[in-house]
């Protein structure tokens, strides 16, 4: 089975604040990914589906409640990683460096912002990309994904787990569905 990668960048712009062209986008993406056939198109549907059921206002407050209210949820994937820490304000600077090289804003974000390292990842060499995943994002997807159990956007980071992990052998790939 092909990864499709090139789901990345929707979902990344899925995980940003949402604006009116999120409903569309999410239909987009759940119709791409059945395309593909791959594991993540479940969530993606089902991500989909709440979307188009609900109007802006309701959809950003859907956003602001899964990520902006319980630190355990947040997207800035330094704090999952290093807490407040000096280590993650190391991390921080490093992405922000790795951000402007490749020629990408952080928007009104920190640079540790998960869309910002889809972007990043997108953007870097295949090895690098590999690195940025296993080292950062998937340990903070591990902690994320269980902590927005309740929320629909559990299904936008579960399909992009799905994404990074589906190929692996099962021991690795061992995150609560």
């Amino acid at each position: 089975m092909r990864i499709p990668t090139h789901i990345i960048p929707g979902i990344a712009a899925l995980l940003r604040y949402p604006d009116e062209r999120t409903q569309a986008l999410a239909a987009s993406l759940a119709d791409a990914a059945m395309a593909t056939g791959h594991p993540c198109q479940e969530h993606l549907e089902a991500f989909a589906l709440v979307a188009r059921g609900l109007d802006l206002r309701e959809l950003q407050e859907l956003y602001t409640r899964a990520f902006d209210l319980t630190p355990e949820c947040t997207l800035d994937i330094g704090w999952h990683l290093f807490g407040e820490t000096y280590q993650r304000g190391q991390f921080m600077a490093m992405m922000r460096h790795h951000l402007q090289a490749h020629g990408l804003e952080e928007g009104g974000n920190l640079p540790d912002h998960l869309p910002n390292l889809l972007d990043l990842g997108m953007r870097l060499e295949r090895q690098d990309a590999m690195d940025l995943v296993d080292d950062c994002l998937l340990p903070a997807l591990e902690k994320v994904i269980p902590a927005l159990k309740e929320s629909p956007y559990h299904h936008v980071l579960q399909a992009l787990f799905l994404i990074f992990t589906v190929d692996r052998k099962p021991a690795e790939a061992a995150c609560a569905d």
